[in-house]
């Protein structure tokens, strides 16, 4: 991750005190500081990498019997246990849920599950479905699936519930949806994407996007764990 690299290229600068080019690693390390806390080329990248908004005319004008939503969006290990909490992807749930009340899907398929080798109790999908429950969501068109451990078996293990003649609105954040899409089109599903969770923003170039900023950290953080997940999923011959 950018932060650790900058923090180990540091470290070597100090302990490496008699070698000659000691002095590349300062240099080095301040480059890679002034590019990773750099909003604008954050900004720019994470763009150039995530998915595209959906357009919600076309989204509307069709009519899909799932909506996929993929999960990593709660804290499963917060007490007390009478209520979710959830982090900053919450927008994948939000989204599905709106797609839901205008009766774009018919049934919300939420696959995830996310237990620890110490609490099997924890599987992402029910926790969700147990606050979908708390708000009066209509239980009866949400089918889980808790036994995933990740984006290629939460694709796999789809195709025990939902046919794969049937078209599917695949919802997960912007920057996992290459990975994802390529996951579902490998088991030969007929996903439409629908992103959510932005990280990154329209407006204008300002002066403020050049200073340093941890959001620009966090935005390379998300990209570099996406790319080196995509690289992965490629090698491994699951995209």
């Amino acid at each position: 991750m950018p932060a650790t690299l900058i923090g180990l290229i540091w470290l070597a600068y100090f302990i490496f005190r008699k070698w000659k080019f000691r002095k590349y690693l300062a240099l080095l390390g301040f480059v890679c500081f002034i590019v990773f806390t750099n909003d604008f080329l954050a900004n720019s990248f994470l763009k150039a990498w995530q998915t595209e908004p959906a357009n919600l005319g076309k989204i509307k004008a069709q009519n899909y019997t799932y909506g996929v939503l993929l999960t990593g969006m709660t804290n499963t290990l917060k007490e007390p246990k009478d209520r979710v909490y959830f982090n900053q992807n919450a927008d994948r749930l939000l989204q599905s849920m709106m797609l839901f009340e205008q009766g774009i899907i018919d049934t919300l398929y939420i696959s995830g599950g996310g237990a620890t080798a110490l609490r099997k109790d924890l599987q992402e999908s029910r926790v969700l479905l147990s606050y979908l429950e708390s708000i009066n969501f209509p239980i009866e068109k949400v089918i889980i699936e808790d036994q995933s451990r990740n984006t290629v078996e939460s694709a796999r293990f789809a195709s025990d519930f939902i046919s794969k003649q049937r078209k599917i609105l695949l919802i997960t954040s912007a920057s996992h949806m290459p990975r994802a899409m390529g996951c579902f089109a490998k088991e030969d599903f007929n996903v439409v994407a629908y992103p959510a969770v932005y990280f990154t923003n329209d407006e204008l170039i300002s002066l403020s996007m050049f200073l340093p900023s941890y959001e620009a950290l966090l935005k390379w953080t998300i990209l570099f764990k996406e790319w080196m997940g995509y690289s992965a999923y490629w090698l491994a011959g699951y995209l």
